[in-house]
């Protein structure tokens, strides 16, 4: 069978649809991104199924996962369609952006402040998540996320360490770390509670907490007088250095440390790069 066949019959939007679900983890974000609908989406993964003769997703509707067979398919479909996009834009900016995901306060206030010392002229676009990781990484080539102590990263998936993850309560002058309102985040609403049980130390009254969404703006109100709250270092450096906030007991470490995660195999040069240079960064802040 010639070449000129065998490529007239390849069932590439099939294929590119496939390409999407693995990459972005759903096929609800594949259908945005190729701008067609879930069941579009939906009956091209059916065609290729048929196609190849095996299955390539299980679960129920709303929570397809992929079989072996589709991860080894992926291993190969996902590189080609790498290559075809950046032989198309080969010789634009477009092949030099990289995408990066970042957890929301640390995007706002550790990342973005940085972005004014990025020596290369190419884009960073970043988007902000807090979603759990897997090789798809939301479609970015690069996330920004906690790593525990002693974890390891998920399959598929490479950590590169930036720092250690110290931290501690923090409230304005004047406020007493001891007796004010304690302040948390959703997104560990029991932070002050962990550091009294981890230091014997006693931070924050008896009063009802005052919550809030982000830890951005639980910060914020620390910095308004409004009470206590225990935060990460790396994201209140400016304040420490200022005295807007002071760290009445010091900063602590459970071993965690922020990483970024990048798939497995040789990343592009400009993903290097960044790397490298994040690294330097998480340096400069340690």
């Amino acid at each position: 069978m010639s070449s000129a066949h065998k490529y007239r019959h390849l069932p590439l939007t099939a294929l590119r649809a496939f390409d999407a679900v693995m990459r972005l983890g759903s096929m609800t974000r594949a259908a945005d991104q190729l701008g067609v609908t879930h069941g579009a989406i939906s009956r091209q993964i059916n065609t290729l199924q048929d196609d190849l003769g095996y299955r390539l997703f299980d679960g129920p509707r709303n929570a397809r996962r992929p079989t072996p067979e589709a991860t080894r398919l992926w291993a190969e479909v996902g590189p080609a369609f790498e290559r075809l996009a950046a032989a198309l834009s080969a010789g634009t900016d477009l092949d030099r952006r990289v995408q990066v995901s970042c957890l929301s306060t640390l995007a706002g206030r550790w990342l973005i402040p940085r972005l004014a010392r990025w020596p290369h002229g190419w884009e960073i676009e970043i988007t902000e998540s807090y979603a759990d990781l897997d090789r798809s990484l939301g479609g970015a080539e690069v996330a920004i996320r906690m790593l525990n102590a002693g974890a390891e990263p998920p399959a598929g998936l490479v950590a590169v360490p930036l720092m250690v993850n110290h931290y501690g309560p923090v409230a304005a002058p004047g406020v007493d770390a001891a007796a004010a309102r304690r302040l948390i985040s959703r997104s560990h609403p029991q932070a002050i509670d962990d550091w009294n049980a981890r230091t014997a130390l006693r931070v924050g009254s008896d009063a009802p907490p005052m919550l809030f969404d982000h830890q951005q703006t639980m910060i914020e109100a620390c910095l308004a007088g409004l009470g206590v709250c225990v935060t990460q270092q790396a994201l209140i450096e400016p304040e420490l250095s200022s005295a807007r906030l002071l760290s009445p007991f010091g900063f602590e470490t459970d071993g965690a440390v922020f990483a970024a995660f990048r798939r497995e195999g040789t990343p592009r040069a400009e993903t290097r790069r960044l790397l490298a240079w994040l690294q330097a960064q998480a340096a400069q802040s340690t």
